[in-house]
């Protein structure tokens, strides 16, 4: 048998136990996780000698020991001196986020298979549910679809395709100077594996043509819309104007969606407001000079937007500043943590994120520039979040709302506050157990002693099955 054909087999072999564990009858069976300390994700008080009780993959019960049967026929587990708390979710990331060219021409018919990997590894870092702002639609779809049905192991996946006026991976929004080099049917594929007629043509039409056309777009199976209200690459261009952002959230909202937009200037941040979405990504990037004025920000909270930050710790912004004499990002980095404080002070519903994604580890060791980010990467995938985490702390952020940010706030702001984000009656079973105090301290949050997706204990240790990117060597 040849090397690959064994591979292979592995891979198979592995995916079929692993199927095995997340069978319907593994998640029927009642479970009790008693003897922790249940911290429910809603805002109340930690719950000592709390009581959990799962069955088909949705919890039953929870509460004080006290007050809170455990089934007699219930299988239990001893979270004795432990935490218990909802799965972690990430508000922002990208499971594919390979743009370099060798990965996009050696994996371009396996995309879905990298998007798999990604979501094992969020899963096995606590993340049960990822909510995934720009990729491949047709391999996120994928991808998600074989989770959810559990042909494979994975976070659970909301997703939405294409930011809609952005470009794909060798567009002028990301890394067009890579199109060279390679043919332009490959281009054009890999570009309309993003796109999907939702790129920057879109930024030429009437407010009735692009009403056209995301009325088409959303019957394509993502599960919520973004859009550009500024670039990506010259953030301080507005993308869309008023009347056509209006339309993009009203077309979104009449399909059923949450709608969210990229904003990095303060003009794009009212504008965005104005045009009624729902949550506003990455709302902490204003430039390199001007705060977002309180006015703005509360105008934010008292329209119920949520906002999606990328926080980094003090320790990783003293690298940055180190690493860079020129002293370009200082200011940026500066305004951006004086926004996200501002709106902690506001009281904005603030959702975790990273724009995280896998990484190739053999370009981001032969690249002088990702060889040198060890310092709390934030785009790290399996990493990002635990730093944003602690970064969300160092701001003043109460541990309580730390843990709201990951949990319940990234629920309601993506309208599933019914089946995720707590511990409470009706709610997917997903379910975090720690080691330590995560109120205590946000560094808590790596001491995972067990997640649980829908009822089902998830073998951490098997994770990612037969990974394409992450396992790739680095040569010595």
């Amino acid at each position: 048998m040849s090397t690959h054909r064994a591979n292979s087999a592995t891979t198979a072999a592995l995916a079929l136990l692993l199927t095995a564990a997340l069978a319907p009858a593994a998640a029927a069976q009642t479970v009790a996780i008693t003897g922790g300390t249940v911290i429910d994700g809603t805002g109340a008080a930690p719950i000592e000698d709390g009581v959990v009780v799962f069955a088909d993959g949705r919890i039953t019960a929870a509460g004080p020991a006290a007050s809170t049967p455990v089934p007699a026929a219930a299988a239990t587990i001893d979270a004795g001196g432990k935490y218990v708390i909802p799965g972690l979710m990430d508000g922002n990331l990208h499971l594919f986020l390979n743009l370099d060219l060798e990965t996009l021409i050696l994996h371009e018919h396996r995309l879905h298979e990298i998007v798999l990997e990604a979501a094992q590894i969020t899963l096995k870092t606590g993340q049960t549910t990822v909510f995934d702002t720009w990729g491949p639609r047709a391999a996120l779809g994928k991808a998600r679809d074989m989770i959810n049905a559990g042909e494979a192991p994975g976070s659970r996946i909301y997703m939405a395709g294409n930011i809609i006026g952005f470009s794909g991976p060798l567009g002028p929004d990301f890394r067009e100077s890579h199109a060279p080099y390679v043919s332009q049917a490959f281009v054009k594929r890999i570009n309309e594996a993003w796109e999907e007629n939702t790129g920057r043509e879109l930024l030429w039409m009437t407010p009735d043509s692009v009403a056209d056309v995301i009325r088409n777009y959303t019957t394509l199976g993502m599960d919520f819309l973004k859009y550009g209200a500024s670039g990506h690459v010259d953030m301080n261009l507005i993308s869309f104007s008023e009347r056509v952002q209006r339309v993009i959230v009203e077309e979104g909202h009449r399909a059923g969606m949450t709608v969210q937009t990229h904003t990095t200037s303060v003009e794009s941040f009212d504008m965005a407001i104005e045009a009624g979405v729902d949550i506003i990504t990455h709302c902490g990037i204003s430039g390199p000079e001007i705060p977002i004025p309180m006015e703005s920000i509360q105008k934010m909270v008292d329209r119920g937007i949520a906002c999606s930050v990328l926080p980094i710790t003090q320790r990783r912004m003293d690298a940055l500043e180190a690493h860079n004499p020129s002293g370009t990002l200082t200011p940026y980095m500066k305004i951006g943590a004086i926004n996200r404080a501002n709106m902690i002070k506001a009281g904005a519903k603030l959702l975790m994120s990273t724009d995280a994604g896998i990484e190739n580890p053999v370009l981001r060791a032969e690249s002088p520039t990702l060889a040198s980010d060890t310092i709390d990467p934030r785009v790290k995938l399996g990493e990002g979040h635990f730093n944003a985490l602690v970064a969300l702390e160092e701001l003043g952020m109460d541990p309580m709302e730390v843990l709201k940010s990951t949990t319940s706030n990234v629920a309601s702001a993506y309208r599933l506050e019914d089946e995720i984000g707590t511990l409470q009656p009706g709610r997917w079973a997903d379910i975090v157990i720690l080691d330590a105090n995560p109120l205590e301290s946000a560094h808590n949050y790596r001491t995972i002693h067990m997640v649980i997706k829908e009822g089902v204990k998830v073998d951490l240790d098997a994770l990612p099955v037969g990974p394409l990117i992450s396992s790739m060597k680095v040569a010595r």
